[in-house]
């Protein structure tokens, strides 16, 4: 079983070294990863390999990938070391051998911080489709009261930027969308929440999680404006730390404070189909009536650009298609599918 997954683990990594941006942070690194996996120096991260799918049996292997990347980076980044595995511009001949010591002489502490986080990236721009969709399917279905959770938030920014057209008039010149966005609505928001795995993630954690280049310095940059700007919602927000895999305790959740839309960004790719469906399952199972899950995920397991967007409503865990991202970190085209006309009850929106 270790060995399969290791091949698959090989395969993901080799898929995920051709991404379309090229180096846009994490491409050094993962050519480093898949040097160690196929040289037979990997003593090391087999030992952490082990550790980790014995703790978290359902990690899926673009989790575990980026998972070990960003813990190695905070690694280096709080005890220092060989930060050359980062480096795209020195020979993989000098790179593996840093990174493969790396792994042997301090794979307990690396296994610590993958044992007990999780790919915290947050992105600033990642509200803007859920502003629009949520704002629609409220007016439609005429819901004068969302009670929203957002799922695997982060630090809870999502739900901090909700209705702040600032932030909103920043960035959504920079989506493109075919045939036409959703006009912006305000959300009748009555309760805000926001749940993720504990320990739950710092901003230090979440810088951690932008690869180490000028192009992840820039999202970094918009999450900090984004939270000074959005400051006055802070207290609004109930951050919560609670494992979405806890399903009873999940149900009870939503139930007790009578939610009726759940976000779920760029967090079920994580995990295996049937943890994800069993997750869904439970989210619709609970939701208030009428309710909306939205979720958004990578298109191909962070080995390309992208992502899709679905919608599911109270009571029924069929997907509705609602529409395609050029780029996951919304800058590009969005492309709309029949079904957020079926979700808004319009044909156009």
């Amino acid at each position: 079983m270790f060995l399969t997954r290791k091949e698959s683990l090989r395969t993901a990594l080799a898929d995920m070294c051709h991404h379309q941006q090229g180096n846009h942070g994490w491409s050094a690194f993962h050519e480093c990863l898949g040097g160690v996996a196929e040289n037979g120096v990997s003593s090391g991260l087999d030992q952490l390999l082990s550790t980790l799918w014995g703790k978290r049996p359902y990690i899926t292997d673009a989790h575990t990938i980026t998972l070990l990347g960003i813990a190695v980076r905070h690694l280096l980044a709080d005890e220092g070391g060989p930060a050359e595995v980062f480096d795209p511009g020195l020979p993989l001949t000098r790179r593996v051998p840093a990174l493969a010591r790396l792994l042997a002489e301090r794979g307990d502490a690396l296994a610590r911080i993958v044992e007990s986080q999780s790919n915290s990236y947050t992105g600033a721009r990642r509200f803007l489709l859920p502003q629009l969709v949520v704002g629609a399917f409220a007016e439609a279905h005429g819901v004068r009261r969302v009670r929203l959770l957002d799922l695997g938030t982060s630090i809870g920014l999502l739900p901090r930027q909700l209705n702040n057209e600032v932030i909103f008039d920043r960035f959504a010149a920079d989506l493109d969308w075919h045939p036409a966005a959703p006009e912006f609505r305000r959300i009748p928001l009555e309760f805000v929440c926001g749940v993720d795995r504990p320990p739950l993630p710092t901003l230090d954690w979440v810088r951690t999680c932008h690869g180490p280049s000028d192009y992840y310095e820039q999202r970094f940059e918009e999450v900090v404006w984004s939270l000074e700007q959005s400051k006055a919602a802070e207290q609004d927000v109930l951050l919560q730390p609670l494992d979405l895999l806890d399903l009873p305790r999940l149900a009870d959740f939503l139930r007790s404070f009578r939610i009726n839309v759940v976000t779920c960004n760029f967090v079920l790719y994580q995990y295996g189909e049937d943890v994800r469906r069993q997750v869904v399952d439970t989210v619709v199972g609970a939701l208030g009536a009428p309710g909306l899950l939205l979720v958004m995920e990578p298109s191909h397991a962070l080995a390309r650009m992208g992502c899709t967007v679905h919608a599911y409503r109270n009571g029924s865990s069929e997907p509705l298609h609602l529409a395609d991202v050029s780029d996951g970190h919304f800058m590009g085209d969005v492309t709309v599918r029949p079904g957020l006309g079926v979700l808004t009850g319009r044909d156009g929106v």
